[in-house]
């Protein structure tokens, strides 16, 4: 095949075959990657020609296309909707020679008979649920959270939905509207040096480790187990104390631990919340329990075990004999991972609900990552769904000048029509069960993403159309079911437009301290920040303020050698103190108004009637005095929701994730300081009478 056909048919299947970096530079795909990507595109399942897809998204009140379908001139059509109304009708042709559906006034999911075929019609409102409705109107304010990292008496380690629920109440009675969490997706039970929240084995079910098991079970039931386990108290403890997580041996307990939970107390007569539980979740959470029963059973053969791709073959598709027989053998270790699911389910329904009885008129904001493992349980039980073969990342850019390999997988767009968006929308409803908010990692992948042949770098990849119209639709219809607002991570490079695009159905953006500036590279003052994104100082992938401000960030990239080689010491901190006088002179109008607010003055910063025009000094006590002023400048912004991460409201160095490592950096490790009433703390009741404050300034 020569270029141009192979061009030519790749452009047919989504991908591009060129592509602008973030400084404009045009760069072509080359033959070899779009080979390889073909191979992984045309392998998956798509919709074959003139036929009614099984799946169409329309929008109140605009007539529906039925794309290819071509069997009548006009069509009868029966349309049962959800709410028990029959509308009849036909078809009719638009000017693009289309057959349409009228304009529909019910939003949902509704039954589509026509001319023989048989089709669910997805209405979806205009737009997702808005800010304005989930507050009526006011100008709302949040934390954001690491579940993990949070602390709670006897946690063995590791931050549970209990600790989240603890949280979630001390928030809503300091006035929070909303609490945004950590992605809390299912990990791999077998493989606990795995850990990070965005690499999950599935998006359809839950992180077990962070099942809070006082939620069902007493603490004598509890010390019960682990005496009869031989647990010493002083193991526990350690890990406990311990300044970051130990996961695999905090992970061991934990699992030991509930495992004899399960065979003590579960396992001889399972309680009927559990039974229903685990029959309304049907046979997707039967095959989660399935593979991580086949999954531990193979890691312990050797490190070949954790890819099911290479398992003996019998066992590489759910729907074998020998994986049926497994799991009628195994049934103890498949109902332990049910009830794994069950509890964690639990939990979180309770911390959900702790947000919402503590006054918060949004809630927990859930966290739904950009991908999937593709050794995990959700490529292996639905393999048609994913592009198996290709990982997903991004290109080149000045952050990542090699780009990035997430490691990740993606749906399939071909499968997504075939299979009526089934997958997106099992993984969204997923997501957003118990939640009031969710936000989207890499949201431009409703759009496009950057997907990379196996074995390739990053650089080798293209990108690949992904159809955003019915995505964007089919989010703002969940969104509405779910009462639940949205956000859309969209840090990086976004394509002309895209932004517009999620404007106009009220997915809202992420307005981030550092990024906040003009086109003279100046930080924006806060009534210039855009009203359709969320206000924030930082993200678990930045540098918190206090380590921002004092270089803590600049020193783990020395060390780590993720400068660039050409650059000198001297230079990175001579344009850190340059960015700090700069931030400074739109922080210093909050640091005054602090300074007034407060009643009495912070240790950093004596009470004066203005602060220097001088940035304070890049010492722990000038960090906590700038801490203290993004704290009420980020409550001051336009945006309509300000967000402040319990880092920079604790005063933390330390961010929890330092992107381009993968060891060297404590990554998704580290803990909060010890004591259940984190928010009672004078620093940081502090800031939030300063973003309390920022949210009320006119």
């Amino acid at each position: 095949m020569d270029d141009g056909a192979l061009r030519s048919r790749a452009r047919r299947a989504g991908l591009s075959t060129s592509w602008r970096d973030a400084g404009g530079t045009l760069h072509r795909v080359g033959a070899d990657s779009l080979r390889s990507l073909l191979r992984v595109l045309e392998g998956s399942a798509d919709m074959p020609p003139h036929a009614l897809p099984p799946l169409l998204v329309g929008q109140v009140g605009q007539a529906t296309r039925l794309p290819g379908f071509t069997r009548a001139e006009h069509p009868a059509y029966t349309i049962k909707c959800e709410d028990g109304t029959i509308l009849t009708g036909r078809a009719r042709r638009g000017r693009d020679g289309a057959l349409t559906l009228p304009a529909i006034r019910q939003v949902g999911y509704h039954a589509l008979d026509i001319a023989g075929a048989h089709a669910t019609l997805a209405i979806a409102p205009s737009a997702c649920r808005t800010l304005a409705e989930a507050t009526h109107g006011g100008r709302a304010w949040g934390l954001a959270a690491q579940i993990y990292g949070l602390r709670a008496r006897h946690d063995g380690g590791i931050g549970h939905f209990g600790a989240l629920a603890d949280l979630a109440r001390q928030a809503g009675q300091a006035g929070a509207d909303a609490l945004a969490v950590s992605p809390v997706h299912a990990m791999f039970t077998a493989r606990p040096d795995q850990y990070s929240p965005y690499s999950p084995s599935s998006r359809l079910f839950l992180n077990v480790l962070l099942a809070d098991m006082r939620c069902w079970f007493t603490a004598h039931d509890i010390g019960q187990v682990l005496r009869r386990l031989h647990v010493a108290p002083s193991a526990v403890l350690a890990l406990e104390n311990a300044p970051l997580i130990d996961w695999p041996q905090a992970s061991a307990l934990r699992l030991q631990v509930l495992r004899g939970l399960y065979d003590d107390y579960i396992r001889p007569a399972p309680p009927a919340e559990m039974t229903d539980f685990v029959a309304a979740q049907g046979r997707k959470l039967h095959l989660h329990a399935v593979f991580e029963t086949i999954h531990a059973q193979q890691v312990r053969r050797g490190p070949r075990g954790g890819n099911w791709r290479i398992w003996p073959t019998a066992l590489r598709n759910p729907g074998n004999p020998e994986v049926a027989r497994i799991a009628a053998e195994r049934r103890n270790d498949v109902g332990f991972h049910l009830f794994l699911q069950w509890l964690a389910a639990r939990s979180l329904d309770h911390a959900g609900a702790a947000a919402r009885q503590a006054g918060m008129r949004i809630g927990l904001i859930a966290d739904l990552a950009v991908g999937t493992d593709p050794t995990g349980s959700q490529c292996w039980s639905d393999q048609d769904d994913f592009l198996i073969g290709a990982s997903v990342g991004a290109p080149p850019d000045p952050l990542g000048p090699l780009g990035q390999n997430w490691g990740l997988t993606t749906f399939s767009p071909g499968a997504l029509r075939t299979h009526g968006y089934r997958a997106f929308i099992d993984t969204l409803r997923a997501t957003l069960a118990r939640q009031g908010g969710v936000r989207i990692d890499h949201v431009m992948g409703l759009e496009r993403l950057w997907i990379i042949p196996e074995g390739a770098s990053a650089t080798d990849g293209a990108y690949l159309a992904f159809p955003r119209q019915d995505l964007m639709r089919l989010v703002a219809l969940e969104s509405a079911r779910h009462g639940a607002i949205v956000i859309g991570e969209d840090l990086g490079t976004v394509s002309p437009g895209f932004r517009g695009h999620a404007a106009r159905r009220a997915i809202l953006g992420m307005n981030v301290l550092w990024f906040q500036r003009g086109a003279d590279g100046a930080f924006l003052p806060p009534e210039k920040w855009g009203r359709n994104a969320v206000a924030m100082t930082t993200t678990h992938d930045l540098p918190t303020v206090a380590g921002w401000w004092q270089g803590t960030d600049i020193a783990w990239r020395r060390a780590l050698r993720q400068l660039p080689r050409d650059t000198r010491a001297d230079d990175v901190q001579a344009a850190r103190a340059r960015d700090r006088a700069a931030l400074w002179t739109v922080l210093r109008p909050a640091a005054a108004a602090a300074d007034r607010s407060s009643a009495q003055p912070s240790a950093a910063q004596p009470s004066a009637a203005q602060p220097s025009a001088d940035p304070p000094p890049a010492t722990p006590d000038g960090a906590a005095m700038v801490t203290d002023a993004a704290s009420r400048f980020v409550g001051a912004t336009a945006s309509p929701l300000a967000i402040l991460p319990l880092e920079d409201l604790l005063g933390l160095s330390e961010q929890p994730n330092l992107p381009g490592t993968v060891s060297g950096h404590p990554n998704w490790q580290r803990r909060y300081p010890a004591g259940r009433d984190l928010l009672a703390g004078p620093d940081a009741a502090r800031r939030l009478a300063l973003l309390r404050d920022g949210r009320q300034a006119p």
